[in-house]
């Protein structure tokens, strides 16, 4: 009896012990849950790095931000290549197109200009020389040195060759790259006779190949007894004979001519030129034959055997409405 009472006591002591040791026991840590793969990207795995090429920013919070600091775009990428324009060469062009207004400085250049108009014949030819003072400053001096035409003088045909008596100075302005002045004095020696002449000289060049232009010869007013001409010394006879009459002459005239020119090859260009010309300010004529307008057209070529020589050929009309005036013209220039 003794011993069960003792026993029985033992094991309700013992009894709390075990309840304390069940309690004190280490939690076991939840199941992983194995439904989702190690890789799939919505469940990474903690331990697992962020992929190689997809570092974290280095500025998380911004501070190194600078939104004035310049963006380039497509860092990557090589630079464009810029072509250079080309460059022309230096010195005065054998283009034709190219050829500025006025001559280089201490540039000379000597032409004649024979041309003969058909019916009635009249043909003349003018020696001129410009010389380049500066690139912009151009003076010029013109002689015409005489033609074959009909003494008119005399009532019979009288045809030979006479010596020109019409000589003139001209100065050339470049006022800009495409535009300038020019003014000059034609001058007939006997009887003495003055004009002045006014001139726009205007060029326009397109790429290498195209220029247009004109004005060249604007304005002609007589100062004393008739104006001169430079174009055909029959002209000047005439004019001389009339003063012997006390018959009136032209005041001058007002001419509106424009060029083309195509630049073929480097060293052949087709010129061609169309204008009108208004004699003695009137486009009427008065009874002594002075006055009315003349619409005149020429087309021909220019060829560059060396940068110091053109040679040129042209064909036209002084007078569209009259056939006769069909005038062939030759040129040569030469410059030093």
């Amino acid at each position: 009896m003794a011993t069960c009472v003792v026993a029985t006591a033992s094991l309700a002591t013992a009894a709390p012990k075990d309840k304390d040791k069940a309690k004190k026991k280490t939690p076991v840590a939840p199941a992983k849950d194995t439904s989702a793969s190690p890789t799939s990207p919505t469940t990474p795995s903690a331990t697992t790095p962020p992929p190689a090429d997809e570092p974290p920013p280095k500025d998380m919070n911004g501070t190194d931000e600078n939104p004035d600091r310049p963006h380039a775009v497509g860092m990557d990428e090589p630079p464009p290549v810029v072509t250079p324009a080309p460059m022309r060469k230096a010195g005065y062009p054998i283009e034709e197109a190219l050829r500025p207004i006025t001559l280089p400085k201490n540039m000379t250049e000597v032409s004649l200009d024979p041309h003969a108009a058909v019916d009635p014949f009249l043909s003349s030819a003018t020696l001129r020389a410009r010389y380049g003072i500066t690139s912009k400053v151009q003076i010029g001096l013109a002689y015409g040195i005489g033609g074959i035409f009909d003494d008119p003088t005399t009532l019979a045909k009288d045809y030979g060759f006479r010596a020109g008596k019409t000589v003139g100075l001209d100065v050339t302005v470049l006022l800009q790259d495409w535009i300038g002045i020019r003014l000059g004095v034609p001058v007939y020696i006997d009887p003495v006779a003055v004009s002045i002449t006014l001139g726009v000289p205007m060029k326009f060049t397109f790429g290498d190949k195209f220029a247009i232009g004109g004005l060249d010869d604007l304005l002609s007013v007589a100062v004393e007894k008739f104006p001169p001409s430079f174009y055909q010394e029959a002209y000047n006879a005439a004019a001389a004979d009339a003063e012997t009459t006390n018959t009136s002459q032209s005041r001058g005239d007002v001419r509106f001519s424009f060029y083309g020119i195509y630049q073929y090859e480097a060293d052949l260009a087709i010129i061609g030129r169309i204008g009108f010309d208004i004699d003695d300010f009137s486009a009427n004529r008065n009874n002594v034959g002075h006055g009315g307008i003349t619409t005149f057209l020429r087309a021909g070529i220019q060829y560059t055997p060396r940068k110091y020589v053109d040679l040129g050929a042209s064909l036209g009309f002084d007078d569209m409405a009259h056939g006769g005036s069909f005038d062939p013209q030759l040129y040569l220039a030469i410059r030093i």
